[in-house]
């Protein structure tokens, strides 16, 4: 086969997903061109495309003995080696592209990129090549996806945005812009997890295999549903809290407040997801075996800790203490049903989820409850000799020691199965 022919049907296997096939055309015409450097950089690019880094590198390097100027070459020896860890040899590949390819945003934006990833970054550099590559190509949807990914690592979140706004306005349909721009709006900006959702289903409906976007539909879901099992360990941890200070008869008048408020919290987050998820999207999930065993432990703890409450606003020693047991024990049951939700959430199948999402969501909790409930248990340990009822405090340090374990141990679980994936 001619190796133009090759490469053109090459290209066209490639821009339809089927990267082997693609492959094996080219292989098949490097039999009788096994030195030409187009082949060569085809196949690097392809095995990049499947994270084979080694085989990048050995596919490009045969193509740089061939050529020693391919620009393309270079690219993917500097890329390739950034995968790998060595940060040096792919600055070096990386200015030698840009200098063969002088004014060219794609180098530029690769130079940008190197000098954010690495372990001596570089963000002088890293801002300039980006500033030169827009200024470059400013109509260009990709350089301003390329832009605004870079100044996330650089932790920018303002051009961030501009370069979101600015790239969809070039092309709103642009996939990679759309996950962006729902990540942000999921993160609590412009326009929160509403809008998260629908700029998601809008971007499924025209890219429904779409992995990121999967991800981030699948993770608005599944902590939505965790905030089930927080509401009981809310609602034990506050009334112990409440019940070391203020008199039965107060808590008489506070306790059936608090036992509407959480069957009326639950229901609002299944009548959210509702009117949030495609159709039978959370039905799909819900109907597992693990998950529908998550919310009987759920709605069980929540009874037990109604009942805890009840016992606990007695007057007599011997019922607060059952009480502070019972407490407990819907704290503990609240955290089997938060695991087996969070491990349904990890399991692997239709939505494929990323482990970093569940170590992000299991940190990003206990620094919370670090900065904000930690301090305030410590107080109320150091101030429990003035309390109504200081045997109170130990129930409410349980609680609070079950909610940090709990998530601990999904943190511990995020990072194995990222190491098992990663082997």
């Amino acid at each position: 086969m001619p190796v133009q022919a090759a490469l053109e049907r090459a290209r066209v296997a490639k821009e339809v997903g089927r990267l082997e096939e693609a492959r094996r055309i080219l292989g098949t015409a490097l039999v009788d061109a096994p030195d030409d450097p187009r082949l060569l950089v085809a196949l690097a690019d392809i095995a990049y495309g499947l994270d084979e880094y080694d085989d990048t590198l050995r596919f490009a390097g045969q193509a740089l003995l061939a050529d020693p100027d391919s620009d393309g070459a270079h690219v993917l020896v500097a890329m390739a080696y950034a995968m790998r860890d060595e940060w040096e040899p792919a600055l070096e590949h990386g200015y030698t592209a840009a200098r063969l390819r002088p004014g060219e945003a794609a180098t530029l934006l690769l130079l940008a990129w190197l000098h954010t990833s690495g372990p001596r970054k570089d963000k002088d550099r890293a801002r300039t090549a980006l500033a030169e590559a827009v200024t470059l190509e400013p109509n260009d949807a990709g350089v301003h996806c390329s832009a605004a990914e870079t100044y996330q690592r650089l932790g920018d979140g303002e051009a961030v945005r501009r370069h979101v706004t600015a790239g969809l306005a070039i092309d709103p349909l642009h996939v990679d812009l759309l996950r962006m721009q729902a990540r942000a709006e999921f993160a609590g900006f412009d326009g929160g997890r509403d809008a998260a959702v629908a700029t998601l289903r809008g971007l499924l409906a025209n890219a429904p295999t779409d992995i990121a976007a999967r991800r981030l539909l699948a993770e608005v879901h599944w902590r939505a549903l965790l905030r089930l099992a927080a509401w009981v360990w809310a609602f034990a941890g506050c009334f112990a809290a409440v019940a070391m200070w203020v008199s039965p008869i107060v808590l008489r008048v506070l306790s059936p407040m608090m036992f509407v408020a959480l069957p009326l919290a639950w229901y609002g987050v299944f009548r959210k997801l509702r009117s949030q998820l495609p159709p039978g999207y959370m039905r799909a999930r819900v109907t597992r075996p693990r998950v529908l065993l998550a919310l009987v432990s759920i709605a069980f703890s929540g009874l037990i800790v109604d009942l805890a409450a009840i016992l606990t606003r007695s007057e007599f020693a011997g019922l607060v203490r059952l009480g502070c047991v019972l407490l407990v024990l819907g704290a503990l049951g609240a955290a089997f049903g938060h695991l087996l939700l969070f491990t349904a959430w990890m399991r692997r199948g239709v939505d494929d989820p990323d482990p970093d999402d569940g170590l992000d969501f299991a940190g990003s909790q206990v620094v919370v409850l670090g900065v904000c409930v930690v301090p305030l248990v410590v107080v109320a340990g150091f101030l429990r000799g003035w309390a109504r009822q200081p045997a109170v405090f130990g129930a409410l340090v349980a609680v609070l020691g079950l909610v940090l374990v709990t998530l601990l141990v999904e943190a511990g679980i995020t990072v194995w199965l990222d190491r098992r994936a990663r082997r």
